[in-house]
Order: C-alpha cells, then sequence, then structure tokens
C-alpha cells in the first residue's frame, strides 16, 4: 500500500510525458524537421582551393563548417539561435608531437598555457624563422603575428586580423564584432564566425573520450571510429583576460594581454558534432527542453553566462551514464529531469568537466561560487516540483500548449501542420536569403572589389556543383543566382556609360532561367524594360505564372507567424522534395543593388534612398537592406506588364490587378504585409502615368501613414509638390535623392 502513491505519480508522469512529446512536435521538434535544418546548412559547407582566396596559397584548401544549435538541429523558432560556421584557414600547416613534416607549426603545451589552450610553435627548421615563417608567404603576411619567448621559441600570436585578412572578411561582413572566440556579424539574425587553424592529429588531451572508463553502450562505436579520424581546432581563446560584472560595473583583470595574445584554444566541434548527429529524437527533444530552461529561468540568474554549452555537457554525459532504456516518449520528463540533476552535480562539485578534452572545467572564469549556489538552489527546486517549472515555459508558447494539453481545451494556437510550414520556411530562408547589399558595400570601395566578389563566387559555385552530388538541384539555384546578379550589374554599368549591352550579359541573363525562379526572370525582365526592349519583355513576362499554392513571404521582414497559414508543403520526409518544394512554392521579393540601379525602372531607384541617416548605427546594420530596393514579385511582375505594354487594354488589367493585390492585403484576405509600401509606390507611379494626380497624392499619402519611416513615398510627395508649385513636367520625371 505504501508504494500506491509513488505508483500513482509514475502514471502520471508517464501521461504528461507523452502530452509533452506531443507538444514538441506541434512546435517543429520531430525528426522530419531535425534532418531537414541538418540537410539546409549542410549544404553551405564547402572545400575551395585556398588560391583562389589569396595568391600566395598554393595547395592547401580553406574551407567553411557549419556547427552550433541551427545545424544539430537543437533549436526551435522562437529560440531565435545564432548561424555558427568555422571558416579554416589553410595559413599554416598544424602538427602535434611526434609527427612530421616540411614547414610547420607544433601544438606546445607547458605550464604557461590557460586550460584547454595551447602554443603554437614554429619549428626551427630555417636559420632565420621569421623570414620563412611558412612555406610560399610573403613577409608582409608574418609581421606582428610571430614573438620570440625567453625559451627562444617562435610562438604564433592569435590576433584575429592574422585570419580575418587571409579570407577577406572584412570586406566582405562589413561591421561585426567580437563574441568570445568568434565575429558575430548583426543582420536581422546573428551570425557567427569563428576563424580556426586544424590540426589533423588529436593532442593526448582530445583523447579522452576513447580513453576514459565508460559503460560502454554510447556513444556508439561507429561513431567513436569516426570522432577518432577527427582532428582539431585552434581558434582564438575569446577574452581570457579579463571579465566585466554588468551588475556592480566591475572590471577584473585575471591575465596580462601579452600572455593571452600567446594562447590557442583547442576546439573539438567537428567530434562533438557527430555526437549530436547521433541522438535519438528522445534526446534531442530533452536537449531542448534543457535549452529552454536555461532560457527563460537558469540564464538570466547570472547574466546568461551559464551557457547552452554547459546543457550539452550535462546532456552528453547523461546519455553515456544513463540506461538506454529511459530515452522513451512515456519518460521524457524523467530524462529531462536526469540532465538537470547531473548539472546538479556539476554546480555542487563546482567543475564541469568538459565532454571531449581532459582537465578542463567549463565553469572556469564563467561562474562564481556563490553563482553556483544560486543555481543549484534552482534546480533542486526544479527537479523537486518534478513537473510544475514546466507549465512557466513560455518560448514556443510551451507552458500555454501543455495546459492545454493536459486540460483537453481547444488550442487557438498554430497547429502542428502550421509549425511545420514555418520551420520549413525559415530554415529554408536561413541561408537563401537575399543579400543584394553585400555587393554595394563592396563596391563602396571599387567596383572592382564587387565584381571580384561575384566572380569567385561563380567559381566557388562551379566547384561545389562539381564536386557534390548530394545538392545537385541546390547547385545549380546558387549558379543561376550568381548569374543573374551578374548579368543585372554588368548591364546596368553597360546602361549607365550608354554602352551596348554585349551579348555574354544577355547569355547569363538567358542562362539564369534555366532554374526557372521567378526573381531571375523578373530581373531580367526589368532590364529589357530600361533599355526600352518592350516587346521582347512583354513575351519574357508572359511566361511568368505564380499559382495559387504559391505563397510570399519575406526575409527581410518576420512574417513567419502568418506565413504558417498560407503555405502547405510535401508531406515528403525526404528533406530534398522539401527543399525543392520550397523553391516553387516559396516567392521571396526582388531585391536590386545599387550597382544594378540602371536595370530598374527610376521610380523604384528611389526606395535605395528610403532611410532616415538619423537612425542609429545599430539598426542600421540590421535594417541594411532598405538601401537596396526590395519589391514583392507579384506586383512587380504587374508593373513591369504596365510599363512594357504598348496596348491601353493589357496596361490596364495590369492596373487592375494591383489595386486588386492591395485591396486583398487591407481587407485582411492575405496575411502577407511587408514591403506593402513599395507596393503603394508603384501603384501611385502608375497613376501619375495615368495623370491621375490625386490618386497618385492619395496612394503616396496612404504608403507614408502605413510606414512612417524609412520609406520612398516621402521623396515622391515633395517631388509632387514641387512640380504642382513650380509647375515641372508631370511625366516620367523621377529625380533621385542626393
Amino acid at each position: 500500500m505504501d508504494n500506491i502513491p509513488f505508483i500513482m505519480e509514475r502514471q502520471i508522469i508517464k501521461e504528461i510525458s507523452l502530452k509533452v512529446c506531443e507538444v514538441m512536435e506541434d512546435i517543429g521538434v520531430t525528426e522530419e524537421m531535425v534532418n531537414l535544418r541538418r540537410y539546409i546548412l549542410l549544404q553551405n559547407e564547402s572545400r575551395i582551393p585556398a588560391s583562389l582566396l589569396n595568391p600566395v596559397w598554393n595547395v592547401a584548401k580553406c574551407f567553411l563548417l557549419s556547427v552550433g544549435s541551427r545545424v544539430e538541429g537543437s533549436t526551435t523558432l522562437e529560440m531565435n539561435s545564432d548561424t555558427d560556421n568555422i571558416i579554416v584557414s589553410p595559413f599554416l600547416t598544424i602538427i602535434v608531437q611526434g609527427k612530421k613534416t616540411d614547414c610547420a607549426v607544433l601544438v606546445v603545451k607547458d605550464d604557461m598555457c590557460y586550460s584547454q589552450c595551447r602554443f603554437l610553435q614554429v619549428l626551427h627548421l630555417y636559420q632565420e624563422p621569421e623570414l620563412d615563417f611558412a612555406k610560399g608567404l610573403e613577409r608582409r603576411y608574418m609581421m606582428g603575428y610571430i614573438f620570440r619567448d625567453n625559451q627562444d621559441r617562435i610562438l604564433v600570436l592569435n590576433k584575429l586580423d592574422l585570419l580575418t585578412s587571409m579570407c577577406r572578411i572584412k570586406a566582405e561582413v562589413g561591421n561585426f564584432e567580437q563574441h568570445g572566440p568568434a565575429l558575430r556579424i548583426s543582420c536581422g539574425k546573428d551570425h557567427d564566425l569563428t576563424f580556426a587553424l586544424y590540426c589533423p592529429s588529436l593532442p593526448d588531451d582530445c583523447q579522452v573520450l576513447f580513453t576514459r572508463p565508460k559503460p560502454g553502450h554510447w556513444p556508439k562505436q561507429q561513431t567513436i571510429t569516426k570522432a577518432k579520424q577527427c582532428g582539431v581546432f585552434l581558434i582564438h581563446p575569446g577574452n581570457i583576460g579579463s571579465s566585466y560584472n554588468r551588475q556592480n560595473s566591475i572590471l577584473t583583470i585575471k591575465f596580462t594581454f601579452e600572455y593571452s595574445l600567446l594562447q590557442w584554444r583547442m576546439s573539438t566541434n567537428m567530434i562533438e558534432r557527430l555526437l549530436m548527429f547521433d541522438l535519438n529524437i528522445i534526446q534531442m527533444r530533452a536537449y531542448i527542453l534543457t535549452k529552454i530552461i536555461r532560457k527563460e529561468f537558469l540564464g538570466p540568474l547570472v547574466d546568461n553566462r551559464l551557457s547552452t554549452f554547459h546543457m550539452k555537457t550535462s546532456l552528453l554525459f547523461t546519455i553515456e551514464y544513463c540506461p538506454e532504456n529511459i530515452w522513451r516518449n512515456d519518460n521524457l520528463v524523467e530524462c529531462v529531469l536526469c540532465c538537470l540533476n547531473t548539472l546538479r552535480r556539476f554546480l555542487k562539485r563546482r567543475f564541469c568537466p568538459h565532454y571531449t578534452i581532459a582537465s578542463v572545467n567549463l565553469f572556469q572564469i564563467k561562474l562564481d561560487v556563490f553563482e553556483m549556489s544560486l543555481l543549484e538552489t534552482e534546480i533542486s527546486a526544479m527537479i523537486d516540483s518534478k513537473v510544475a517549472f514546466l507549465y512557466g515555459l513560455q518560448l514556443d508558447k510551451f507552458g500555454p500548449r501543455l495546459w492545454e494539453k493536459l486540460s483537453g481545451i481547444h488550442s487557438q494556437l498554430s497547429t502542428k501542420e502550421e509549425k511545420r510550414s514555418q520551420v520549413i520556411c525559415e530554415a529554408f530562408l536561413s541561408i537563401n536569403r537575399v543579400r543584394s547589399i553585400d555587393i554595394d558595400r563592396l563596391a563602396i570601395q571599387s567596383r572592382s572589389e564587387a565584381d571580384n566578389h561575384l566572380k569567385l563566387k561563380l567559381l566557388i559555385d562551379l566547384i561545389n556543383a562539381k564536386n557534390d552530388s548530394k545538392y545537385k538541384n541546390e547547385r545549380i539555384y546558387q549558379i543561376c543566382d550568381t548569374l543573374s546578379k551578374i548579368a543585372s550589374v554588368e548591364a546596368s554599368r553597360c546602361i549607365e556609360n550608354n554602352f551596348e549591352i554585349a551579348d555574354y550579359v544577355y547569355e547569363n541573363f538567358r542562362f539564369s532561367l534555366k532554374f526557372k525562379n521567378i526573381s531571375f526572370y523578373l530581373k531580367y525582365a526589368s532590364m529589357l524594360v530600361c533599355t526600352q526592349q518592350y516587346v521582347k519583355a512583354e513575351s519574357l513576362l508572359n511566361e511568368v505564372y505564380i499559382s495559387p499554392e504559391m505563397a510570399e513571404i519575406s526575409p527581410f521582414i518576420s512574417d513567419l507567424e502568418k506565413f504558417g497559414k498560407r503555405a502547405i508543403f510535401t508531406n515528403s520526409n525526404l528533406p530534398s522534395d522539401i527543399v525543392m518544394d520550397c523553391f516553387f512554392k516559396i516567392v521571396t521579393p526582388v531585391s536590386f543593388s545599387r550597382e544594378e540601379s540602371h536595370c530598374l525602372p527610376k521610380h523604384l531607384v528611389c526606395e535605395m534612398y528610403r532611410r532616415d541617416p538619423a537612425v542609429n548605427k545599430a539598426d542600421m546594420d540590421i535594417e541594411m537592406w532598405q538601401d537596396t530596393t526590395v519589391v514583392n514579385a507579384l506586383p512587380f511582375l504587374f508593373y513591369l506588364k504596365y510599363l512594357s505594354s504598348r496596348h491601353t487594354h493589357s496596361k490596364q488589367v495590369s492596373l487592375k490587378y494591383i489595386e486588386v493585390y492591395l485591396k486583398n492585403k487591407f481587407n485582411g484576405n492575405c496575411n502577407f504585409h511587408s514591403h506593402i509600401e513599395t507596393t503603394l509606390n508603384m501603384l501611385g507611379h502608375i497613376y501619375e502615368l495615368e495623370d491621375k494626380i490625386s490618386a497618385a497624392w492619395t496612394t503616396y499619402v496612404q504608403s507614408a501613414c502605413y510606414i512612417p519611416l524609412n520609406n520612398a513615398a516621402w521623396w515622391h510627395l515633395f517631388r509632387l509638390l514641387g512640380q504642382q508649385v513650380y509647375g515641372t513636367p508631370r511625366h516620367n520625371t523621377v529625380s533621385l535623392p542626393k
């Protein structure tokens, strides 16, 4: 009889666990979506001849790797996880003790090395190592990056510009800030780039995964075998020299700047990624739940210095220690409690071991003793409550969804199918994001920089297409996209200088149409309109068809909540099928850089000058897409049809389509409202061409009222006012802002 309460409690937890699994499915944490995220993010990975980036690199290859939550699939929509990449530079050949090779740098461990860090020592293979720092490199690449210590060793300094300058990163990403060992680029969603040197052999401290005693069921033997083939990355150590307490405004200096410059942190990202790819869906759900708990309950207690990596480490040790049979749907809550208990044990011991590197305390520098006690108390309260704390989770509406499931209440939140569409779209747009602003940022330095960027991108796309059969369709899309940009930029330059557009430019435009992407058709047609090739433009536009099952979405303005109600994707579980469905069902806006401005009707060029210069710099970085013209594909199609048609009836049909399009937006028949001000501005221009100045004025006012800031409608209103006051011509006269 004494066991009855315990049995009842266990049964209740089982029932709640099943409901928690349902909630996880509802918010998109399914095996299908985890695999899709991995498939999409892994297509970003590439290995390219390093000589493309720098002519002095003759043999090695530079490669980019996707790491972190997104490629693991361990995220949800509202987690807003960063995109993390490692760019591996072939600047140096790294070896461990006992390996022999020409002109290499040795990974060195001694008493002066910080935890998880090593020195990189240039081997004395030459009489003047400063002059022969690395084979084939010019002297200017070595100056300021090496240091001779009191033991007469030549050590490599971890200066960030050593690696970033190699990959021309500053020119291509613009402004960034250091965030730990990474450089963070904030463009709506944070993107962390970590620059690394690669050692193909694992140092002794990185062998701990293979040598320490384990129960044996996990990691799997095949995963262990693959892990042994992974090397280690040497990266910037982050800010190990000092720490800043924001609450008390106290800066604590721990190590000298010179000492910090000698340290290179070891990172086993590839092994960690292998382990995360080895998780089953129950383990993945447990991990995501602990991440949500950290984000909402634990992180804020210590200024978010308890990181997701601490949660990941707790999960991995829990999986290793606990029996395989606990990872079941009806035991998910207990699995989460086990992970929390592992973390609590680490906090109690004041020591969190690294899962793959020996003699590392992950709490070091991160947490003070009193903060560990605070977190330990909070976690103990959660464990004692069993399930009560789950109702308080607000991320992805987890708590409300769970309460509705247990109460049997009909949910007013987005359905499982809608969430699936949102996850698919978000994952797809995460790497297929139009970035015309990149061209302009480089062109500010010189047009040759922009041209070289596009040519290099095309060459990399072609190399990837040749070497990668898995992503065949995606590679074709990337090639067509790059060719469309190149053709548009070169045609714009020709128009600007009154040169005849070369045949190869037309050929690039035509080749880009092979993927049947609407944006590529509209860019080509826009150029034809601007060069008064109206018959060709009209014929090309007649080939464009936007079906009712297609859904508009902007990668620049968050619209995912509404998107789920508009799009239905294939039920196929194959990621490649889902991605292809995205290409033909997701309609993104057409984007023109300033370098393409002469391939765009002059009225829309004003959109590039919409932004208020008084906006603070932080917002400018996030909203930098507003320095380009971004126009929704469907109204742009009708706008170009209006401009290209020589028949009054056809023009009136196009005008009517745009009016109906906007009417549906304002009547709520369509939930997509992004960039509506640009559509209104196009309609206003058509009214001007129709000599309906009053209607044009009203339309521009409506646009300005709808989006008061950063709206080109103000330019058009001032222009119309000037025309009325000074009597300047009204038709086809657009003065670009200075």
